[in-house]
């Protein structure tokens, strides 16, 4: 068995040890220390990184009591004598930070609105939380801010083995049922968890507490959280995109959210009139354009797909043979809607865009598309397309 330094100094980053042996753990090479301060993935934290010697260590695991640290290449390491390790201290501090983070946050809601954590997940960027009751709005907001103070008046994080006989004099939250020696983690005041996994020392050092999303899951409610440093580095993006966005719509600072609705107003009012005007256009060019036998192609500036598909329809009424709109150039090619008030266009689809070097298809009455060819080409081919 390993010695596990974490559990006695969790903050222990550097220290000396002595490798056991080389073994290969699920397909990788592993280092087997006689003691770590690498912890192992376990309680919803990802495994320590960092180095024995000059060998980098990915990712640390343990299986019935054994601890490997899997590194990435051994090559020629003495597995004899004593051995200088050092863990990346930073990536485990943001660990240690968000899982008392998530302790102090399952704790409140357990106390607040008596819902259990069902689920718990982390990687390096953000953690999920599952509760098994749904949550409102105010409900989380309340929960935030409770989970805040706490962070504030920088309660003891301290972690103990109950004997025996205590068990059943305690309570504590635990997912798991029937635990037989369960190493508790207390926050006075707070939170009483079994927990496998180190914290910090105080929930001051947690920082801030932010829940970033609340979603609908399986009957309960799964919270996105970030907390310490990622908080803090989630804050400095985010303030950055802000004052990006207040100085591209000349507003305050404060006031980004009117200047967006405003601007998405003007931006739906200009998106009615334009479509007005497509459409007085489309009935323009219907009013004005005699019937004709053969197939009919119209170019129209910067129609999208919807609208090409709008104006086929519209225009199909004064084409004996296919309605073709296409909107583009002859540079990059040109969106097409094809149709007809007297053929099924679809039996002509492969037959079209092979011809013209294009793509699409369609259902029903309609066929969509892109050709990749100029106006000239594309005018060209359907004057001579016999659909009858």
């Amino acid at each position: 068995m390993t010695e596990k330094l974490y559990y006695a100094d969790g903050y222990l980053h550097e220290f000396d040890a002595r490798i056991l042996r080389l073994e290969t753990f699920r397909g990788n090479t592993a280092i087997v220390l006689d003691k770590t301060a690498f912890f192992p993935e376990g309680g919803g934290q990802p495994g320590d990184s960092g180095r024995i010697g000059d060998v980098s260590v990915i990712d640390t695991q343990i299986e019935q009591g054994i601890i490997y640290h899997i590194v990435k290449d051994p090559g020629n390491i003495d597995v004899t004598g004593t051995v200088r390790c050092a863990v990346d201290f930073q990536k485990r501090f943001a660990r240690m930070q968000a899982h008392t983070g998530e302790h102090i946050v399952s704790g409140i809601a357990h106390a607040m609105f008596c819902v259990n954590n069902v689920g718990f997940h982390m990687d390096d960027t953000v953690m999920t939380v599952d509760f098994d009751r749904r949550l409102s709005k105010e409900q989380l907001d309340d929960l935030e801010l409770s989970a805040n103070e706490c962070v504030y008046g920088n309660a003891e994080v301290v972690s103990w083995y109950p004997a025996d006989s205590e068990l059943n004099s305690i309570s504590f939250r635990s997912k798991i049922d029937d635990l037989e020696h369960p190493r508790i983690v207390t926050i006075r005041g707070y939170d009483q968890c079994a927990c496998c996994a180190v914290h910090v020392a105080r929930t001051g050092e947690v920082g801030i507490i932010k829940i970033l999303t609340a979603v609908s899951h399986r009957g309960g409610v799964r919270l996105t959280l970030i907390c310490g440093i990622t908080a803090y580095r989630d804050y400095v993006m985010k303030h950055a995109h802000t004052l990006r966005i207040a100085d591209l719509l000349a507003s305050k600072h404060g006031e980004t959210d009117a200047a967006v609705e405003r601007q998405l107003q003007k931006e739906k009012d200009l998106r009615w009139q334009l479509q007005q005007r497509t459409d007085a256009l489309i009935a323009y060019v219907k009013k004005n354009e005699s019937q004709t036998t053969g197939n009919r192609v119209f170019c129209f500036e910067k129609f999208d797909p919807e609208t090409l598909k709008t104006a086929a329809v519209s225009l199909k009424e004064v084409c004996g043979g296919l309605c073709v709109v296409i909107s583009g150039d002859d540079r990059k090619g040109y969106y097409f809607a094809i149709t007809s008030a007297s053929v099924n266009v679809n039996c002509f689809t492969k037959t079209i865009v092979s011809a013209l070097n294009g793509s699409g298809g369609g259902r029903f009455d309609v066929i969509q598309g892109r050709f990749q060819a100029t106006e000239s080409e594309i005018k060209a081919y359907f004057s001579e397309l016999t659909v009858n």
